[in-house]
């Protein structure tokens, strides 16, 4: 009855979509640069290699032209529909946030055929936009920076529950706003000048030069491996994996930063299955012992690597 409840609501969030008030992430004003967090030079968007990577998530799909959310047909125009961004979709009307709790919802107002890429997010003529909320203006947008923990991600304090935050640092042609995303987009003004008290000392290299760059495992020497190959990584995700949900089949999917010490950080889902798979492989992530790091130029270096992981939890 809840599965049955929860398909209805998201059908009828879509059907309806033109009644929903723009969604506008917050404004506050006691928003500042993170204390604690690592500053990442921005680098230029990287492709994620992962194999047989589904375009949609499980059990939201389309076929023959129709769109399919957990087996039942949802009433947009599926022509067009498409994926453009990890989250996001559009058709020729429309464009859409997609996450298992809250199924396809719709973006108000954005234009959609101006509508973008931009980095991990998607912008239009006007805005740029945060899952499905609207942020700041896109005039003259340039991300500058993010910050992040590369411990996966710091819990939320004075809060009962598992939420994380990354702040970003973007520019536009009124100036530089912080933005933090988390349960909520929020967002503050900073100045309309660059303060480099904003700045966190990089870990140089042996030449003195700052080296924070994380690379793809495309182009690079030498890649990150496991202990023993990724066999034996497979092999240790498997007799750590626990799901107390049995008889559940799927594939999920990861992407995390393996250090220069092998360590892993910044362990991200991109897709799962539900019933918890995703932060269980979180766990498993976390326990594993360290890689061999990337190679280049005869160096260590932070290199992003990604990952499917099959489930097969039965009744056994």
């Amino acid at each position: 009855m809840k599965t049955i409840i929860l398909i209805f609501l998201s059908l009828f969030s879509i059907a309806n979509g033109q009644n929903q008030k723009t969604n506008t992430a917050v404004r506050d004003i006691t928003l500042k640069i993170p204390e604690g967090y690592t500053k990442r030079k921005w680098v230029e968007p990287y492709s994620i290699c992962v194999q047989d990577l589904i375009p949609y998530n499980y059990n939201f799909e389309k076929k023959v032209n129709q769109v399919y959310l957990e087996g039942q047909l949802i009433p947009i125009d599926g022509v067009d529909f498409q994926n453009i961004q990890d989250g996001y979709f559009k058709n020729r009307s429309s464009v859409y946030y997609y996450t298992r709790e809250f199924g396809l919802q719709k973006i108000p107002d954005m234009d959609v055929a101006s509508t973008k890429t931009f980095n991990s997010f998607i912008a239009d003529k006007n805005f740029l936009y945060i899952k499905n909320s609207k942020v700041i203006g896109s005039g003259g947008l340039k991300l500058v920076s993010d910050y992040k923990s590369y411990k996966e991600a710091v819990s939320l304090k004075n809060t009962n529950n598992n939420s994380f935050a990354d702040y970003y640092l973007f520019k536009n042609n009124k100036g530089y706003w912080i933005i933090k995303v988390s349960d909520v987009v929020s967002y503050n003004f900073l100045g309309k000048t660059y303060d480099h008290k904003w700045d966190i000392i990089y870990e140089k290299d042996e030449d003195g030069k700052l080296d924070d760059t994380i690379y793809n495992i495309v182009g690079i020497d030498v890649k990150p491996e496991f202990p023993g190959g990724i066999a034996k990584f497979y092999d240790f995700a498997n007799n750590n994996f626990k799901l107390e949900e049995k008889d559940i089949v799927g594939r999920a999917y990861a992407t995390f930063v393996v250090e220069k010490d092998g360590s892993l950080s910044d362990i991200k889902i991109l897709r799962d299955i539900g019933y918890g798979s995703g932060k269980e492989l979180i766990r498993v992530l976390k326990l594993s012992p360290k890689w061999s790091p990337g190679i280049k130029n005869g160096k260590k270096i932070r290199c992003l690597y990604s990952i499917p992981y099959t489930i097969n939890a039965s009744l056994d």
